[in-house]
Formats: C-alpha cells, structure tokens, sequence
C-alpha cells in the first residue's frame, strides 16, 4: 500500500519549510547574541539598540508561530500516519484470514481426493446400458464425469423405487390371494361339517323307517373297516378330496 499520498506530501513539505525557517531565524539570532557578547559596535543592519531589540522580538514572535505550526502539521502528520497503519493492519488481517481459507480449501479437496465414497461400491447400471436406456431428463447435462455420475445415482434411485413400489403390489397381491384361499377353505369346511350332518340324518331316517341303502350300508361298513383299521371314512376322504381340488383351484399358485 503506498502510504505517500497527496495530503501526506503537502504536510511533509510545509514540516521542512518551517524547519527551514526556524533554522535561519536561530542563526540569525544566534548571529546577534553572539555580536553582543562579544563587546563589538551594533552588528551590520543595526543603527540602534533599539533596532536589535525590535528585530529579536519579532524574531521570537515568528519562532513561536512557525513552532506551533510544526506542531500542527506534526499532529496532522501523525494522524494520517495512524490511519494508514490502521489500514494496514485491516488489510493484514484480511489477508490472513485469506490465506486460511485457502489453505483449509486446500486441506479439504485433498482429502476429498483420498476419501472413498458410497456411491464407488453401489453396483450401478452399466454407463453405457444407462446412455441406451435412460430418458432424456436424466441425459441433459452430462458433461463432465461427475455430471453424468450424479445422473447416474438420480436414475438408479427412480429405478430402485419402481421396484420398491412394484414389490408392494406384489405383496399385497398376495396377501389378498391367500386371505381369498383362506376364505375359500373355511367355507369348504363349513360345507364339509353340513355334508357330515345330512348323511347322518339320512342314515337315521333311512334306519327309522326300516329303508337301509346300499351307499348308507357301504358308508358304514366303510367307515367301520376304517376305524378298525385305523384309516379315514371314505366319505371324508371324497370331501377332503373336494376340499383339496377346490384349494388348488384358488387363485395363482402358492406365493
């Protein structure tokens, strides 16, 4: 920063005018006690006394004037002074603070330089399935690598979240499949039991009436050998059987 400016300029020249003229005003002064001292006649310009008296007042009258004037300027001087270095050691500041800023911008590209990333162990679509394949949206502004890595990342996650949603529809697809085949099996029961109830009242009536049918024979006869044997009655095996068929009639396969 240059520090001489006009008004520092002006206020060192009037400083070494006025120390001129003290200077000549002592000699003069001096020039004078000096003649006087020394015994000598009226040194040369003097007819009088009176006249070095005269002069020698004056000339203390100029000294004191030109002293409060270097005073002046001397204050004006240091003021300016005070205020270039107050500039100065803003400017410093500023300028430290910047070079820490530089030097943690620094500090931290070299460290994003040597830091793995997430994104390098995500197994990506291929780039050049993603430039085949891939909308127009997410094609834009690819100019640079790390411009088509960022579409790149921004397409994985739209196809992630299609196969998220169509896992959810999967899921309750299936979920309503089996809660119909759950239905579907209750109510093949309930049918069961009714079946269950009505042969046995046909065999009672059949009995009552003195009327015993061949199948009701079989069934029991059927049913007794069963038991003796340890097996299922033919009957509810045809019903399980029919419970069976109608089960895997049900819906899609089993999920």
């Amino acid at each position: 920063m240059d520090c001489d400016t006009p008004e520092n300029t002006t206020t060192s020249s009037n400083i070494s005018a006025v120390a001129s003229q003290i200077e000549a005003l002592c000699d003069n002064v001096e020039r004078i006690a000096t003649t006087i001292a020394s015994g000598q006649s009226l040194p040369a310009g003097f007819d009088t006394a009176q006249d070095i008296l005269h002069t020698v007042t004056s000339t203390f009258v100029n000294l004191r004037i030109l002293n409060r004037q270097l005073h002046e300027d001397k204050a004006t001087l240091s003021a300016s002074v005070d205020e270039l270095k107050l500039k100065t050691d803003g400017l410093a500041l500023e300028l430290e603070s910047k070079q820490r800023e530089v030097s943690y911008i620094r500090k931290e590209i070299d460290t994003t330089q040597r830091q793995e990333t997430i994104y390098q162990t995500i197994d990506l679509i291929p780039e050049q399935e993603f430039l085949d394949t891939a909308p127009d949206e997410f094609k834009n502004d690819i100019g640079t690598p790390h411009k088509l890595m960022l579409s790149r990342l921004r397409y994985e996650i739209k196809q992630r979240d299609m196969q998220m949603e169509a896992n959810k529809e999967a899921k309750a697809t299936r979920d309503r499949l089996r809660q119909i085949k759950r239905k579907r099996i209750e109510k093949l029961e309930k049918i069961d039991g009714h079946l269950q109830g009505y042969i046995k009242t046909m065999a009672l009536l059949g009995r009552s009436f003195g009327i015993t049918s061949d199948h009701s024979k079989d069934s029991e006869e059927g049913a007794k050998d069963a038991a003796e044997d340890g097996e299922e009655p033919k009957e509810h095996k045809r019903v399980r059987v029919i419970r069976d068929e109608g089960s895997s009639r049900i819906g899609s396969p089993r999920i």
